[in-house]
């Protein structure tokens, strides 16, 4: 694991949700047969990136993750920044990667100071190793959902949902990308390893189906 400079605030998110139901939105085109399951109105429920796109969801969100692209599609920025200035939902921010800021990095990524200024938790990834100690060590990033598992899974939660998660991106592959599945396949042995009592659960499944339990 690699250790982080930028991640001890995210001590005070340690098991906040033990036990506890989780759904996470990605952006993927199943998610358009999305209908919401008979008791998920006490989900706590994470989205990502351009879930604003699905204002319905959106409304709902406790949790939402960004940080690629800020400063590269205008029509994004101004769709995250609306999203932060919602005092309903907690912002996250990928603003950091192997010690440096992405302010130096200069990829696209929104910068610390910039996620801080719209009130969100700014935090750092690497692109090399899951962790299952969030505030001490660098989340595996390369998609924005892998971070926001690695936090869901310190927050204690007992079962997750995955809508949306096609194994694809936004722009190129919107399923069976290989190196995003060679993540996801990454991701599965990491979390049989540390949380082999946690469920997943994919909703409506392209690329990962069969990989969790499935409806």
């Amino acid at each position: 694991m690699i250790k982080s400079k930028y991640n001890k605030h995210l001590l005070e998110f340690k098991d906040i949700h033990k036990g506890q139901t989780a759904i996470i939105f990605a952006t993927g085109l199943s998610l358009i047969k999305y209908k919401p399951l008979e008791n998920s109105k006490d989900f706590i429920k994470f989205g990502l990136n351009r879930i604003y796109d699905y204002p319905t969801i959106l409304d709902s969100l406790d949790y939402y993750y960004y940080g690629s692209h800020y400063y590269l599609d205008e029509s994004h920025k101004k769709n995250i920044e609306k999203v932060c200035s919602n005092k309903n939902i907690k912002t996250f921010a990928s603003a950091y990667e192997n010690g440096l800021s992405h302010k130096i990095i200069n990829r696209g990524n929104i910068s610390p100071e910039r996620a801080i200024e719209l009130n969100s938790i700014p935090f750092e990834n690497t692109l090399d190793i899951f962790t299952n100690d969030v505030a001490n060590y660098c989340t595996f990033g390369n998609s924005i959902v892998f971070p926001a598992l690695q936090h869901m899974l310190y927050m204690g939660f007992s079962t997750i949902y995955l809508v949306g998660c096609d194994g694809g991106f936004t722009h190129g592959k919107t399923s069976d990308d290989d190196n995003l599945l060679y993540c996801w396949n990454k991701f599965l042995i990491f979390k049989n390893n540390y949380y082999p009592n946690v469920k997943f659960i994919s909703i409506n499944p392209v690329s990962l189906k069969g990989w969790f339990e499935d409806i």
